[in-house]
This record gives C-alpha cells, structure tokens and sequence, in this order.
C-alpha cells in the first residue's frame, strides 16, 4: 500500500495480494492524522469477494463468496467511529466479472487483483455510530 496526503484528502493505491480489511484498518491506525470520519470510493480489481444482502427481518448479514476476479465498477462508503472509538467501515460496491456480469452489496472484504484505488475524503466532523435497535444496524449518530 502507497498514499499521498493533500492535507486534506488521501490517495491509496493497495497493491495486488493485499486485503481490503487489512489494509484499510492498517492505513486509518497509522495516518498522518487521527480521522474521525470520512468517506471512501474506489476503482480497481478484486477477488474472493464476500458480499452481504441486510435481512431486515432477522437483523442479520446474508454473506455469499465470488472466488474469481471482478473489474470493481464502484466502491463507496462511509468511515467512522462506534461509542468505543472502534473504527467501522460501511462499504458497498458493484463488481463485473469476465463475462460483463456485475454483482454488488455490503462488502465485508477482498483480496486485491491488479490494483485497487482509493480516494478518502476527510469529513469536516467526526463521523460516530450507535447501534439502533430497530433496525440492529450501527446507524450514523448524526
């Protein structure tokens, strides 16, 4: 993983082999400033993707693996802070696959294909999240 800071908003390249998971709690505990909050998009390539469907109902992740390599059209989503000052990612995305199929959903994690690129915006406040009990989602505490 590579960045370059603006003072403001971070460039990431994550290198081929690397896991979102990992690199993206690594880059937030060691960059140039503590983030409270911001916002993420990226383009890239991806594999053995896990992605999650929210059933509502039974307030819980329906979680489904993709083993091949996806051209990843989208990735966005929103960084912030739980009550315990626990970094939590809110990631979906949309991948395309060899054949021009595309699947999408909450992105729990993938292994880096080629490369993958991402922008952070800083926010202006600290993003924080509660826990709602209605929905059993981390909510935006706004």
């Amino acid at each position: 993983m590579v960045s370059q800071y603006d003072g403001y908003n971070y460039t990431v390249r994550l290198e081929r082999g690397e896991r979102l998971s990992e690199a993206l709690e690594q880059f937030f505990v060691k960059s140039e400033v503590q983030i409270l909050g911001a916002s993420v998009t990226g383009v890239g390539a991806a594999e053995q993707l896990t992605l999650g469907f929210y059933d509502l109902e039974n307030k819980e992740y329906n979680w489904r693996e993709f083993p091949a390599m996806y051209e990843i059209t989208s990735l966005l989503g929103t960084v912030a802070r739980d009550e315990h000052d626990n970094l939590m990612f809110h990631l979906h995305g949309t991948f395309s696959d060899r054949d021009y199929q595309v699947v999408g959903g909450h992105v729990k994690d993938f292994v880096v294909g080629g490369t993958c690129e991402l922008f952070i915006h800083v926010t202006y406040q600290p993003l924080k999240r509660k826990r709602d009990e209605a929905t059993g989602l981390n909510l935006l505490d706004l």
